[in-house]
């Protein structure tokens, strides 16, 4: 039975895959966009040292960027796009004629939630190697599984909110401004795009509640030379576990297989 379920698990993650690899749209979203947030900010700023979030000492803002766009990339990829794609599914009809055949709703799911993953760790080394090799951010070494652990904590968080957010979307067409818009509001909200800058009180109070301003934190100490330690920020990943643990339940409650109707 559990190498049945593998086999639609590999069969499902292949053809998610190949739905990515097809689509242009999703290719500038998610590997593009990010790496391009980061060669310009990083350029413009380069050398700068500002006063890093949450730690009395300064960092190069290409060191900040880089663990910043590692962020905005997997938000883009797990979240923003899984979410369109759902919402798409939905509306086109994919998804109810999915419901009648024999593929476990589990393992479709799944098989975007390894995809959604795989792209994430992908575009990860991609922002890394152009922070380390154009800009000379320090390469994290020792704190590799850290960020390795961050990058999946925070993959699987977003996938697992991005489900039910699905359900809020009513049209295909709606999709693409609510997904990249709620993104883009996190992470102005979460200083992703601000080094250096201390945002209100207020507005650190509403991104504390929201998962991507931890992941954010979290992959900062990992990519900090300043970190003692193995850079584990371990109150910071159990937001991120909460955050997947709501967004799983709420995904059973909440998630639509047949379209809403509306234009």
């Amino acid at each position: 039975m559990s190498t049945a379920v593998g086999a639609l698990l590999r069969r499902e993650t292949a053809c998610a895959v190949k739905v990515v690899l097809r689509n242009p749209q999703t290719a500038f979203l998610v590997v593009v966009l990010p790496l391009l947030y980061l060669f310009v900010l990083a350029s413009i700023f380069d050398g700068e040292q500002v006063h890093a979030p949450d730690r009395p000492w300064t960092l190069d803002v290409s060191t900040i960027m880089t663990a910043s766009v590692v962020v905005v990339g997997v938000v883009s990829a797990a979240f923003q796009n899984l979410a369109m794609t759902l919402v798409e599914d939905r509306e086109y009809g994919v998804l109810k004629r999915l419901r009648s055949t024999p593929v476990p709703a589990p393992v479709f799911l799944a098989g975007h939630v390894v995809t959604a993953t795989v792209m994430s760790v992908v575009l990860a080394v991609l922002v890394v190697c152009l922070g380390v090799l154009v800009f000379d951010v320090p390469f994290p070494g020792a704190r590799i599984p850290a960020a390795a652990v961050t990058v999946l904590a925070g993959t699987l968080a977003c996938c697992l909110v991005a489900i039910p957010f699905s359900a809020l979307v009513r049209s295909a067409s709606a999709a693409l401004p609510m997904a990249f818009g709620t993104g883009l509001t996190l992470f102005f909200l979460s200083g992703n795009f601000f080094p250096g800058k201390d945002l209100p009180v207020a507005m650190q109070r509403v991104a504390d509640v929201f998962p991507v301003r931890h992941f954010f934190l979290a992959m900062l100490t990992a990519f900090d030379p300043h970190t003692t330690g193995a850079g584990f920020e371990w109150g910071h990943l159990s937001v991120l576990a909460i955050w997947a643990a709501a967004g799983a339940v709420l995904s059973v409650a909440v998630f639509r297989w047949t379209p809403t109707g509306e234009k």
